[in-house]
């Protein structure tokens, strides 16, 4: 295939989803600069390579660079969470990295946990989850509020369910209805 100049229409919506899907995950997620600068050269260069596949016939350019840049973002946060679930939970000088009986790292990395992207020292982002959360408890109304506290107070949603005395179905339904609820507030609940 030859190596065809890029529309500048398609550059120009390139180089603007990139900035804007970087600029809204790291507004939301707390991403420290670095991983900023890299989220969006990462963007911007899958961006650039499926140039050639644009069809301006078939959709706008921004319309296009919209749809790429959000799946690859995620891809590219879901490539970060795993990285940053190996480093905060067996980095090289924990006791669990260096502990022969708890065998090969990796096993023990569940790609449901959800990571904490800022580190201690990053207080906003921890500051900006309790205040959407706070926002989110706003909105329930008081039977929610009181599902919400049972949860919250056990460890386990079996052991919520058992103490809350209604039947699985049900109890699952309103496990199933708070979890849209949350996410209506930017909260990605682990499975």
């Amino acid at each position: 295939m030859k190596n065809q100049p890029i529309d500048p229409t398609y550059l120009d919506a390139a180089f603007a989803a990139a900035a804007t899907r970087t600029y809204r995950l790291a507004a939301r997620l707390g991403l420290p600069s670095a991983d900023r600068e890299d989220l969006q050269q990462e963007l911007l260069l899958d961006l650039l390579e499926r140039a050639p596949g644009f069809d301006p016939q078939r959709a706008s350019a921004n319309t296009y660079t919209g749809l790429v840049s959000k799946h690859r973002a995620v891809e590219v946060l879901d490539e970060l969470m795993k990285d940053r679930a190996r480093i905060c939970f067996f980095s090289a000088g924990s006791e669990a990295a260096n502990d022969p009986q708890m065998g090969d790292p990796e096993q023990h990395i569940d790609d449901n946990l959800v990571p904490m992207w800022a580190d201690e020292t990053d207080l906003i982002s921890d500051h900006m989850a309790l205040l959407d959360l706070d926002k989110a408890r706003k909105y329930m109304n008081d039977e929610q509020l009181e599902f919400f506290d049972l949860l919250d107070a056990h460890l386990d949603v079996s052991s919520a369910c058992k103490a809350s005395g209604m039947s699985s179905a049900t109890f699952y339904r309103r496990v199933n209805e708070m979890q849209m609820h949350l996410r209506m507030f930017g909260f990605r609940l682990a499975a």
